[in-house]
């Protein structure tokens, strides 16, 4: 688990879109998990094709980007063959970023 309390993240576009939310319990409550929960709220808040993401969060870009998707096919082990955690968020992620005419930029 974290070191304690509930963590938080905030969402906010050009469009007025802000939001202010904490993380679930049932999510463990680390700085990681918050970074790739708000890219998936940010991304599955919108139905708009072309979105852009900033974030000074490499984690969060990794859990999207090539990374992630050779663990999925590799059945979700780095290439130590060591099970690669937060599983679930990962696996959404990149659902989200692979919805028809989704194109991210990360900033």
């Amino acid at each position: 688990s974290g070191v304690g309390g509930i963590a938080g993240y905030r969402l906010s576009s050009e469009c007025g879109l802000s939001i202010s939310a904490l993380l679930p319990s049932d999510q463990r409550q680390t700085i990681n998990t918050t970074e790739l929960f708000a890219a998936i709220q940010a991304l599955g808040s919108t139905d708009s094709a072309k979105i852009a993401i900033c974030t000074d969060s490499t984690y969060a870009y990794g859990g999207a980007s090539g990374s992630a998707r050779r663990w999925k096919v590799r059945g979700w082990k780095n290439t130590k063959g060591a099970v690669v955690p937060k599983i679930a968020l990962r696996d959404l992620l990149i659902f989200e970023l692979a919805r028809p005419g989704r194109i991210v930029q990360w900033v």
